[in-house]
């Protein structure tokens, strides 16, 4: 039977002098940023993670971010660029959610700490086997030859 009992997300999960190992979110365009996170909560079979995160200052480049991420910032500043967009600036206190297919810059300008919550996409298999649940239900639209031979979207 699942465990249905809430997980406390905690920022102290993360030690004020603990140190960090090199970004890995996205290639370094300057400084020598490190992170370190706590992943408190995997559910969904891996699809849906909850927990903490740090980064000191530095720029990243993101490309096609594969996660819908919702964050709350509880300390430092950021200035997220989308590519070909207009740069904002986030600070703590602040929340946001990042889509999933993100490509732009996160420029750190003060050590970041945050809460997050992401949801990946789901699992090739399981898409798949939604899709012919879906063509073999009574009365669906299309049939399966035509589906098929579209190359329905997965």
């Amino acid at each position: 039977m699942p465990d249905f009992t809430p997980v406390p997300i905690e920022s102290r999960r993360i030690a004020d002098d603990e140190i960090g190992k090199p970004a890995v979110f996205g290639a370094i365009l300057s400084g020598q940023p490190q992170e370190i996170h706590r992943n408190l909560f995997d559910g969904d079979y891996g699809r849906f993670k909850s927990g903490v995160w740090q980064c000191t200052p530095g720029i990243v480049a993101m490309k096609d971010w594969p996660y819908h991420e919702f964050c709350v910032l509880l300390s430092g500043r950021v200035i997220i660029t989308p590519e070909g967009g207009s740069p904002r600036e986030y600070r703590a206190g602040d929340a946001l959610v990042l889509p999933m297919g993100f490509t732009g810059t996160w420029e750190i300008l003060e050590t970041v700490r945050k809460y997050y919550a992401v949801q990946a996409r789901q699992p090739l298999l399981r898409r798949v086997k939604e899709r012919v649940k879906g063509w073999l239900r009574p009365g669906a639209k299309g049939g399966r030859a035509r589906d098929a031979q579209a190359g329905a979207a997965f």
